[in-house]
């Protein structure tokens, strides 16, 4: 999954795009390189960003999503969004998939409109908002209180009538999550992947990455990144967002190779 921030405060600034023509291109790009899905996203989920309203939301989300829509009518779309009225507007603009980062607390109405419509439905962990978390801190239990809350509205998802086979569980990595915990949820991403729904580690730049590494500077978490991917899929992540598609499509392309039983 590629990577396409619509905000201008976004976490790493070399991710922001700046209108209707840098998306479509970057979006083509990265398609072209080999994602399978884009992520289109309006509102920053950092720690401390200033939330937005759906209208204020859609302003930004839904003419870049048109316009990629028509570009690219095979690609997989999806909306990242905590909104129910942003959700409904990009469904209607052919999105595929609503990324939901509302942290296991669905917006109203929003349950109801994935069963609806049948679209894919990214649950993300986290516990509070991004303007007022209240993290994780203890790595020793982080991962079962992650997969406990995660099942719970998974469950909760399927008694509002969404199929088992459109939800897709997300751990929330640096969502409201020390560093340690963060680390602690992507050693234990074959435990995730056991569980029984499609499992996406988004562990791209993000910030434990960097005080595990020493990297204060976003710019400077490509690689560790790309190990955060290749250790995501050897496990059994079914998806990995990123940043850098081509770099980590060239990474798991080796990987693949590596572990085939093929020559050359």
């Amino acid at each position: 999954m590629g990577i396409l921030n619509l905000t201008p405060d976004s976490f790493y600034a070399g991710s922001r795009i700046g209108g209707i023509e840098e998306t479509v291109a970057r979006g083509r790009t990265f398609y072209d390189a080999g994602a399978l899905l884009l992520d289109l996203g309006a509102e920053s989920t950092r720690p401390g960003a200033q939330p937005l309203t759906p209208a204020e939301e859609c302003e930004r989300l839904i003419p870049a999503l048109i316009a990629l829509r028509k570009a690219l009518p095979e690609a997989l779309l999806s909306a990242d969004t905590r909104h129910t009225a942003t959700a409904q507007a990009a469904l209607e603009a052919g999105v595929d998939i609503i990324n939901d980062v509302s942290g296991c607390a669905p917006d109203e109405g929003m349950l109801e409109l994935v069963a609806a419509t049948g679209a894919g439905y990214v649950l993300t962990h986290a516990q509070g908002t991004a303007l007022s978390p209240t993290p994780l801190t203890d790595p020793t239990t982080c991962t079962e209180q992650v997969i406990h809350d995660l099942l719970t509205a998974a469950h909760h998802a399927e008694a509002c009538g969404v199929h088992p086979l459109q939800i897709q569980l997300d751990p929330g990595l640096g969502f409201a999550k020390s560093a340690a915990v963060s680390l602690q949820l992507l050693k234990d991403t074959a435990r995730l992947a056991a569980l029984p729904y499609s499992l996406m580690i988004a562990a791209s730049r993000k910030r434990f990455l960097g005080e595990l590494t020493g990297q204060p500077d976003v710019s400077q978490r490509g690689a560790v990144s790309l190990g955060a991917a290749l250790w995501a899929v050897q496990a059994g992540a079914n998806v990995v967002r990123v940043h850098d598609v081509r770099e980590t499509i060239d990474a798991l392309t080796l990987f693949s190779r590596l572990n085939t039983n093929e020559d050359n």
